[in-house]
């Protein structure tokens, strides 16, 4: 197996229980939010089969991650740049990967000087359980969990911290309530949450901040670009930097399972 670098970027999985929730807005804002902050940032569009944080940008891509492996493409032919300086990793839209083992060491080999250069690299992953999405999810620094009160979502997020406590030994998550009316109901649907996963599971929740509902989400959607960009002074916006913020002062150690994940090698088995 090839030596990683040493290495610097702290490798965030945004994930959900179901669609529907906001993770990918909250992965594109968030992903801008750290480059505002100063941070070296990148986006990795890792929603295989729903691909679309380059649009919530308003880029668009002529390459994808797929072209990494698909033909003679390097990074640098496939990372854009976003706002605030932020590089994004366009996604592929479609059917799985699929990878080849000599295919997974070549995108292995392409991600992987990357790791000494980015303070964060949030990937925005499938949502559910799917394994392959699981993996991916497991083998990250942090594992960011985008929660709504909605109870369909509430329950599958659930079962998702579940099938990542016991089939993959990540107990700690971090938790960012969406779509709530304030601070303090998100931290009771917080709490919520976290009194009925420690009833049955051995999860360390972390609750690192709310996004309030705000129109100002969807007004930029539209305008395809993202919250932080264009309506810097909205709720929503203080409150995605805010998170930012404390994801920066979050003193995790990294793991080695981030080491794997920046390499590609724990989603697609590359040795």
């Amino acid at each position: 197996m090839i030596e990683a670098p040493e290495r610097n970027a702290r490798v965030i999985a945004v994930t959900s229980g179901k669609g529907g929730v906001g993770k990918t807005n909250i992965s594109v804002n968030l992903s801008v939010a750290l480059a505002r902050l100063g941070k070296q940032a990148m986006l990795v569009d890792g929603d295989v089969g729903l691909a679309n944080a380059n649009i919530l940008l308003g880029l668009n891509s002529s390459t994808t991650i797929a072209d990494l492996i698909s033909r003679d493409c390097g990074m640098g032919d496939v990372v854009q740049e976003g706002p605030s300086g932020l590089k994004l990793v366009p996604g592929h839209s479609g059917g799985g990967l699929g990878l080849a083992p000599e295919e997974r060491r070549r995108l292995a080999k392409a991600f992987r000087p990357y790791a000494g250069l980015m303070d964060h690299v949030l990937v925005d992953t499938a949502s559910g359980i799917d394994s392959e999405a699981m993996d991916l999810v497991a083998s990250s620094d942090v594992i960011l969990l985008v929660l709504s009160s909605e109870p369909t979502a509430f329950m599958d997020a659930y079962q998702l911290v579940k099938l990542l406590a016991l089939e993959h030994d990540r107990t700690d998550v971090s938790v960012v309530t969406n779509m709530v009316d304030n601070d303090e109901s998100g931290r009771q649907l917080f709490r919520h949450f976290e009194e009925v996963a420690k009833r049955f599971l051995p999860t360390r929740l972390t609750h690192v901040g709310s996004i309030p509902r705000d129109n100002h989400v969807r007004e930029a959607v539209l305008r395809k670009r993202c919250c932080v960009e264009a309506f810097p002074e909205s709720r929503a916006s203080a409150a995605f930097t805010k998170v930012a913020r404390t994801l920066c002062e979050q003193a995790l150690p990294l793991t080695e399972g981030g080491h794997r994940f920046f390499g590609m090698e724990a989603l697609h088995g590359a040795h």
